[in-house]
């Protein structure tokens, strides 16, 4: 490994120790660490701005065409036609942009969701930039299914150096996020209508998180028995950010809440990964996608690795900031994201 920039904090006396290395994450909505054996790399001369603006287009266009699809099968009140699904065919393109109802349910459901996960990335980006670790643009995923993309991500390129650094950069993803969907969580709830749970076929429930919760009742009151909340476009978008929110702040491995608990509890993290994970897995027994976040967790390895220099503790207001951190997985947590229902 190349030796680290002249900014470090320098090594103890003695023999000079090998500087661990952070293995790479693959996976979207997190900060991608250095891969293994990989020296830290210098920031390019001129990031890929074409890049990373043509994967936005593509995401927010996708997101448009396949988000109303999405957004007719979570309500009562509508029916998507025949032999459409949330695939990205020719049939569903010509839908969506030929009818104007669904055109706008599209364009609100991408202004709310694209805002929230280009505000988690730019929060890891600007801590970044702000301690001078060189890491990528924040790059959006597209996908021709569900919702239109699998989030976006950053890939930092440089052992991080501290247990301080390791905080900042993780928590200041999912703290901007939520700040930039609690706006649109509360304007799209307070325009969602609260119906009778009947009508025909089958319903794809989007969660229910306490900040759902919370949002419902202070605009619809207390949910009375066999209602259900038919979310607006903005509703569902900020649901999604919620659910983003919630995945990245699981504290285990190299998730945005592994790097929080690692930061706070250092070794002791290691100790805490196998019973935190063997909970998520059993809530696969509720709802399949956890065995996925759970097998993706272990492949890429569920014990965080040490940072540059193990002996600099989180100072107090970091403390506190952890302690809002737990609070806001509370807040955004669905046991069960996404619920299939068929109406009587």
């Amino acid at each position: 490994m190349s030796d680290p920039p002249r900014s470090w904090p320098p090594p103890p006396p003695g023999p000079t120790p090998s500087p661990p290395v952070l293995p790479v994450l693959r996976r979207p909505l997190l900060e991608l660490l250095p891969a293994p054996g990989e020296p830290p790399q210098p920031l390019p001369a001129r990031p890929r701005y074409g890049l990373a603006l043509l994967l936005f287009g593509l995401t927010l266009l996708s997101t448009i065409t396949l988000s109303p699809i999405m957004y007719v099968m979570s309500r009562t009140d509508l029916l998507l036609p025949e032999d459409y699904g949330p695939f990205l065919t020719p049939g569903v393109v010509a839908l969506v942009w030929r009818d104007p109802r669904l055109l706008h349910a599209g364009l609100s459901f991408a202004l709310a969701a694209m805002t929230i996960l280009l505000c988690h990335e730019m929060g890891h980006y600007i801590a970044c930039r702000r301690y001078g670790i060189a890491c990528t643009l924040p790059y959006f995923l597209p996908v021709p299914l569900n919702f239109g993309t699998f989030g976006a991500f950053i890939k930092i390129k440089q052992p991080i150096r501290d247990k301080r650094e390791l905080f900042d950069v993780g928590v200041a993803g999912p703290l901007a996020g939520f700040a930039a969907l609690l706006p649109f969580l509360l304007y799209g709830v307070a325009h969602s209508q609260v119906v009778p749970l009947q009508g025909a076929g089958t319903l794809f429930a989007p969660g229910r998180c306490l900040a759902i919760v919370l949002a419902a009742r202070l605009f619809h009151g207390p949910a009375a028995a066999g209602t259900y909340l038919n979310l607006h476009p903005m509703a569902l978008g900020a649901w999604l950010g919620l659910l983003a929110t919630s995945i990245n702040l699981l504290p285990l491995g190299q998730l945005d809440g592994g790097h929080i608990l690692y930061a706070a509890t250092g070794r002791l993290q290691r100790r805490l990964a196998r019973p935190l994970w063997l909970g998520l897995a059993l809530l696969g027994l509720r709802w399949p996608g956890w065995f996925v976040w759970a097998v993706i967790i272990l492949v890429l390895g569920l014990y965080h690795p040490p940072v540059w220099d193990e002996r600099q503790p989180l100072d107090r207001r970091r403390q506190v900031i952890a302690v809002l951190a737990l609070l806001l997985l509370a807040l955004t947590f669905m046991p069960v994201p996404l619920a299939e229902i068929t109406l009587p």
